[in-house]
């Protein structure tokens, strides 16, 4: 969260400083008001039908609702902290940022692992035997459920030895002395976090875009008039899962961008302390105000999900069986 500025002015009045703490605070307990029960709903919803064959695309879906539930499980402790300080002991700070980066990254990782999975699709149907790699997929794809949740863990631990309580300002926030530990954590976070998944995603539905185009010029040509309407089916599944996609993809860019300027910003500022501290002061003020804002706006996707599945859907869930 927010950091101690040595050095800088940080005077500012009492109507400011209460705007920054009630407006991230509200937004807060918007989210665990309408995302929390609306991602249960789609938990259960997946679950009761878990053993009627649902497609990689729906656990997916499922992965997704778990961590953003667990995420904004989390939300009430932020927004007391937020409003009140940081009471609840150091350890308890360390264990639930370790628990809330490490549900984050699940639902990073979700994400891009349907965008991969959708433009799999489109290549698997270019493959001679497809029943073999059919078996072979429905054989790894529990493997690759549980991969993210371990791959997840790891990203996250870093969480555990960089996050203290800060006396001075009752925040729970990084607490790390090296500069160059500091650099490379954000550094990680900002890589492995948002740009290597987003250039994935992009370019995931960028080929898969692509390959729906070639596959849609191939199929009108040697389409007969009986099939149109069986065709038309398959078709309209396809656009469901791409406008799924594509919604997940911008909200993912939407929302975590914000996150990831603070980022930029508190590695410039870590850099510049020594050579630049006007610069530096102005950033840290920068970052003081917009620091709360932008996390909360990363909360917001996960309150969010559920209303896209419905939002880019038709005809729901079913669409999603036996495919």
């Amino acid at each position: 969260m927010m950091e101690s500025n040595i050095g800088c002015n940080t005077t500012s009045n009492s109507t400011t400083v209460g705007s920054q703490k009630i407006t991230p605070a509200v937004v807060l307990g918007l989210c665990c008001l309408f995302g929390l029960p609306s991602n249960i709903t789609v938990i259960i919803s997946i679950a009761h039908e878990w053993n009627k064959n649902l497609s990689f695309t729906l656990k997916l879906m499922l992965n997704l609702a778990v961590s953003d539930a667990l995420t904004l499980c989390l939300a009430p402790f932020v927004m007391y902290g937020v409003l009140f300080g940081w009471i609840f002991g150091l350890w308890s700070c360390k264990f639930l940022f370790f628990l809330g980066h490490w549900s984050l990254y699940v639902g990073v990782l979700t994400v891009t692992t349907m965008s991969v999975h959708r433009y799999h699709n489109v290549i698997k149907s270019r493959v001679t035997n497809r029943m073999i790699l059919q078996r072979l997929e429905r054989r790894h794809r529990h493997l690759q459920l549980i991969g993210i949740w371990i791959l997840a863990f790891a990203l996250a631990l870093p969480a555990i030895f960089t996050h203290g309580v800060n006396d001075g300002l009752l925040r729970c926030q990084r607490t790390i002395d090296s500069q160059s530990v500091k650099v490379t954590v954000l550094l990680f976070e900002i890589l492995l976090g948002f740009v290597i998944p987003f250039l994935t995603m992009l370019m995931c539905y960028l080929w898969l875009d692509k390959g729906l185009r070639q596959k849609a010029k191939r199929s009108s040509l040697t389409r007969a008039p009986q099939d149109q309407e069986p065709r038309n089916q398959g078709t309209n599944v396809r656009a469901y899962k791409k406008r799924l996609v594509i919604s997940l993809i911008a909200a993912f860019f939407v929302f975590w961008t914000p996150v990831h300027i603070i980022n930029v910003t508190d590695i410039v500022t870590t850099l510049i302390k020594r050579n630049h501290p006007d610069v530096h002061c102005q950033l840290k003020s920068f970052r003081r105000v917009y620091g709360d804002a932008s996390k909360t706006l990363a909360l917001l996707n996960c309150c969010l999900n559920p209303f896209l599945y419905a939002i880019s859907s038709g005809n729901r869930m079913k669409c999603f069986r036996k495919r």
